[in-house]
């Protein structure tokens, strides 16, 4: 195996046969740190290049979850679209999938299958529910995650009070990053043991992980609503946008009061903690937004750093974008893609930071690279046209457009 100090997953060849976000996002952070991920889908493509805005299998979501991949489409259906995977499977070192329980031993394709020919493999598996239970079939999604394991309950309207979805698929993307997390560390092993794992991941177990601090506090009061800690700490809107305020220490409390104008508020001891103000949080809110609406938010934010009040204002992606702190950080590298021009990839905590227009910065259109990486199995060109021509493979309609 070879690697290096910048991308020490290099040499490492990751088979990823799963759809959506969870599984795809571990591949692609598999891919950022080096290893060559094959994304095997069907002919008409990962279910998530229909989804989100875009056209053509081109969408956010297929971009996100697959840049730095490679493309090759095939049936599974099909007697030698069956042997190709496993062919491919033969000579990988993590194998990825996310079918429901079950599926994919009936395919063939489950982790005693492929081990008993690779036995060095990183087998992942992510489900939604987990592979045992009463529930290990039941398809699932983001959302319906958030539903299951009270994320919503905890996330209602402040009009409204209906549970509402966060929009950002966290646990689905939770989720990928503990997947990956437990590939490498499975990798990291391998190098001792020489044995392959198989690691059954579930959005159940990420959605539970990123809430464990609020899973902790439920239990700690009993489910009543917690009555202490910082207040206020929210968003108010300005003559112009919105700004977010923490308050979160009792002696900044006199300072917020002096800003908005009402130095009396300060006087009060009953308001004097946090818990005190909570109490009064509708008259506080109210007082507070009327404030805030009477000027801009660079008005207020500055108001808010002269007093040592954590703030920042609501920006638009447009405004985070073009901003100078995240320019010089180098949050994102812009690249282009096929059909739909220049989109950023953010350049998150670990990974070295993308170059613009290189392949690693490159998504794949469906079946792109079939031809390739039926070549590099030894498949010859009339071989690969045969296939082509009995749909066992697809290609030429997802060929790069120049």
């Amino acid at each position: 195996m070879g690697m290096s100090h910048e991308y020490p997953l290099e040499g490492i060849r990751v088979v990823d046969a799963s759809q959506g976000i969870a599984g795809p996002s571990a591949g692609m952070m598999m891919a950022r740190y080096g290893a060559d991920v094959i994304k095997v889908e069907p002919k008409e493509g990962d279910w998530s290049r229909g989804i989100t805005a875009g056209r053509d299998g081109m969408t956010a979501m297929a971009i996100a979850n697959n840049v730095g991949k490679r493309s090759i489409a095939l049936d599974l259906k099909h007697r030698e679209g069956s042997e190709l995977l496993h062919n491919l499977a033969r000579g990988a070192d993590v194998f990825i999938e996310n079918f429901r329980t079950g599926v994919m031993q009936r395919l063939g394709f489950s982790y005693a299958h492929v081990s008993a020919y690779n036995p060095e493999v990183i087998y992942l598996s992510v489900t939604g529910f987990g592979q045992r239970g009463p529930m290990q079939s039941q398809p699932a999604t983001d959302a319906i995650l958030q539903a299951f394991t009270g994320m919503m309950s905890i996330n209602r309207g402040r009009e409204d009070g209906i549970p509402h979805r966060l929009e950002c698929w966290p646990i689905d993307v939770a989720s990928g990053q503990f997947a990956f997390q437990a590939v490498a560390m499975a990798l990291y092993a391998r190098r001792d043991t020489g044995r392959g794992r198989y690691i059954d991941a579930s959005l159940l177990q990420g959605a539970a992980g990123l809430q464990t601090v609020r899973m902790i506090e439920h239990v700690l009061t009993g489910g009543a609503p917690v009555a202490g800690g910082a207040f206020p700490v929210a968003t108010f809107r300005t003559a112009d946008g919105s700004v977010n305020v923490s308050v979160l220490k009792d002696h900044l409390w006199p300072p917020f009061c002096r800003m908005i104008g009402r130095p009396d508020l300060a006087e009060d001891p009953a308001l004097a903690t946090g818990q005190g103000r909570r109490a009064r949080g509708e008259e506080i809110m109210r007082v507070a937004s009327e404030a805030f609406a009477s000027n801009t938010s660079d008005y207020w934010c500055a108001r808010m750093r002269e007093a040592g009040i954590l703030n920042e204002r609501v920006n638009t992606y447009d405004e985070l974008f073009k901003h100078p702190q995240t320019d010089e950080m180098k949050i994102f590298t812009w690249s282009e893609q096929a059909l739909v021009g220049r989109v950023p990839h953010p350049n998150v905590p670990g990974p070295v930071p993308l170059q613009a227009d290189t392949p690693a910065t490159k998504v794949p259109r469906i079946g792109e690279h079939t031809r390739e990486i039926l070549a590099e199995l030894g498949y010859g060109e009339a071989d690969i046209r045969r296939m082509l021509d009995e749909s066992v493979v697809f290609e030429s309609a997802q060929r790069p457009v120049a």
